[in-house]
């Protein structure tokens, strides 16, 4: 199955996807899904909002980001900013995993996330420019809800399944790793993110 064949089952046909992302010997493919997504993200996201002279909503953390020009910042620095927090945070799972003495992969670790990443995160783009066209881009509380209840629940419940199939973790694990990797997200996001 090409990438983009495991992607769109990733809609489709969840399991088939991730059963071929399984068989692969090394994260590129990973690696390609969180840098197609940091460039939609880039280039249908940031630099539109960066064009049409939008301003971030959300505060900045760092003063480097307290800048009028945030979106056209961030529209360059989002794909390094993706890379790493895809590899920082699949490493804690991995390590996490390690340790509880499962048979954990970190390839595979890194190409369930990197997937991820692409399918929900486009998911969010076009929920994003959703509430752009209905005027509700504004409301960071219900933009920060809604990203949660849309991405959490997707993401944790596929991670547990392929946990479970291939590592033999737990469901319960699964959702305790799952709830972790957001919270360690979460400053993450708060520091580099701004919407």
């Amino acid at each position: 199955m090409s990438p983009f064949q495991i992607y769109l089952n990733s809609y489709l046909h969840p399991r088939r996807a991730m059963d071929a992302l399984a068989r692969l010997e090394s994260p590129r493919i990973g690696a390609v899904y969180v840098l197609a997504r940091a460039l939609l993200l880039s280039f249908f996201f940031y630099l539109p909002f960066h064009l049409l002279a939008f301003q971030p909503i959300t505060p900045p953390y760092l003063a480097v980001f307290n800048t009028p020009r945030y979106f056209l910042f961030a529209a360059g620095y989002w794909p390094l900013f993706g890379l790493v927090s895809w590899a920082y945070l699949s490493a804690i799972v991995y390590i996490l995993l390690r340790l509880f003495n499962y048979r954990a992969n970190f390839d595979q670790i890194l190409n369930l996330n990197g997937l991820l990443n692409l399918t929900i995160g486009v998911v969010l783009l076009l929920f994003d420019w959703l509430m752009v066209a209905v005027d509700m881009h504004t409301n960071a509380v219900f933009i920060g809800i809604a990203h949660v209840l849309i991405a959490d629940p997707w993401s944790i419940s596929l991670t547990s399944i392929f946990y479970k199939k291939y590592f033999a973790v737990p469901i319960w694990l699964s959702v305790l790793l799952g709830i972790l990797v957001r919270i360690l997200y979460l400053p993450l996001a708060f520091v580099f993110v701004r919407t």
